[in-house]
């Protein structure tokens, strides 16, 4: 299909990300056709899937619901990848809820980043703006708890890549996963969230900005910031 049909087909998909997505798939067939050839590779899987990150940052493929891969959508993608792990190795001995292992594998010179598949849902399998109020409130507190477990924690591994090594956390200032409300996965029975994916773009830096722009979901993260800030008043008492 040349580009000008992959233009034409994608005019007549509504949603903008879905649409950017299918593009991406698309224009990107033969990186993807060999993406899932070194997949593979790595063993005999049966069900493959592909998924296109957001604003095609990536392309993740899940392999048989047993492990994630997650490919650069532009570049080699090292320096995120290292950076990723350093951060993810640092906070998984501190973190109280399950950070994923990730291994970085070479792809003819791109780094490839593979997780465990983590069963559960997220937020999104909910409704916007319908999420029961007894869900919501476990939510909140377990997320509240972890925000500030990370956010006062200040492990000498990574103390680099802050702005000074020096810097020093405060109320909602600190290390932050800072796209936390999408990428926790939570078991459907008992609503526990069993572990937070997706460190990318994680940073030791403001992160009031995460209770405040998100639209569909403000209530949920309403709740996670007064239990958050409560969190915070109950340690400062202490």
């Amino acid at each position: 299909m040349g580009k000008f049909f992959i233009k034409l087909f994608c005019r007549f998909i509504p949603n903008r990300t879905t649409r950017n997505r299918v593009r991406f798939l698309l224009d990107n067939r033969t990186y993807v056709n060999k993406c899932i050839k070194f997949v593979n590779s790595l063993g005999k899987f049966k069900n493959i899937k592909k998924i296109v990150g957001h604003g095609s940052r990536n392309l993740v493929i899940n392999a048989d619901n047993k492990y994630i891969f997650k490919f650069p959508g532009h570049g080699n993608g090292y320096d995120k990848a290292m950076r990723e792990k350093r951060i993810t190795d640092a906070f998984r001995q501190i973190s109280p809820i399950a950070i994923p292992d990730m291994e970085i594998l070479d792809f003819d010179g791109i780094a490839v980043r593979k997780y465990p598949y983590i069963a559960g849902i997220n937020l999104e399998q909910f409704p916007p703006k319908k999420v029961p109020q007894e869900i919501e409130s476990k939510i909140a507190k377990q997320l509240a708890k972890f925000l500030y477990i990370i956010g006062t924690s200040d492990p000498k591994e990574i103390r680099d890549l802050k702005t000074t090594a020096t810097e020093k956390s405060s109320i909602l200032h600190g290390w932050c996963q800072n796209d936390v409300k999408y990428n926790f996965i939570m078991d459907p029975k008992t609503f526990d969230v069993v572990a937070i994916i997706d460190w990318e773009e994680a940073g030791f830096n403001d992160f009031c900005k995460l209770f405040t722009y998100e639209k569909d979901y403000r209530s949920v993260m309403t709740a996670i910031l007064r239990e958050y800030l409560d969190l915070c008043e109950k340690q400062k008492s202490k």
